[in-house]
């Protein structure tokens, strides 16, 4: 029988632990779309589209810069709600984030793919440095946009995905301590063993 306490711990831990594995995934993320260096899953960029009428819809967006661009103005956007909320100073600010009366702009055209991984580093560092500090502000319309979109990219195009081996759990069926929460996979929770193909539930409760 678990304590109110431990249950609220727990629920803490799972949050913190689902808001790292998201935010990890940026650095990379952006380096990669900014260099132009990610193939498609869905089609190859020089594929022909034909048959039917007219121009044919495109599956996805042809150009990742400006994915990274939609995934760098969300990273800021939501950093920027934080520092306000926190009243603590952005770790990035002037010309690192090409903002106008409009909003965030994009990626600054000065940063490179290298710089804009750094850049995005320092940012993801700094919100999860404050995470137990960020949970009580419940910014989930906020959050929901940003891991959505990491989600999403992560998906399209063919960028490995971080996990921290600290967070990995023994598996139950082999033994080994390969068991990943696979967040990026709808962000629910759910997590399977890399070595022999175990799946548990998000509860981590059982195993199929």
């Amino acid at each position: 029988m678990f304590t109110d306490t431990e249950i609220v711990e727990a629920e803490q831990h799972r949050w913190v632990h689902r808001y790292e594995a998201h935010l990890d995934q940026v650095p990379p993320l952006v380096e990669f779309l900014r260099g132009h260096r990610v193939p498609l899953k869905a089609a190859a960029m020089s594929e022909r589209v034909t048959g039917g009428g007219g121009e044919a819809p495109v599956p996805f967006r042809l150009d990742p810069v400006d994915d990274a661009d939609d995934l760098w103005c969300a990273l800021v956007e939501y950093a920027g709600e934080v520092a306000e909320r926190l009243e603590h100073a952005l770790p990035v600010t002037g010309s690192d984030i090409w903002a106008t009366f409009r909003g965030i702009q994009g990626i600054p055209a000065h940063l490179g793919s290298t710089g804009a991984r750094n850049a995005s580093f320092t940012i993801i560092t700094w919100l999860i440095d404050r995470a137990p500090r960020i949970l009580p502000l419940e910014l989930t319309d906020s959050e929901d946009h940003l891991f959505a979109l990491i989600r999403k990219l992560s998906a399209r195009y063919l960028v490995p995905p971080i996990d921290r081996p600290a967070r990995r759990r023994v598996c139950t069926v082999c033994g080994e301590q390969t068991v990943v929460v696979a967040w990026l996979l709808g962000g629910t929770g759910e997590a399977e063993c890399t070595t022999c193909g175990a799946t548990y539930s998000p509860e981590g409760n059982e195993n199929s």
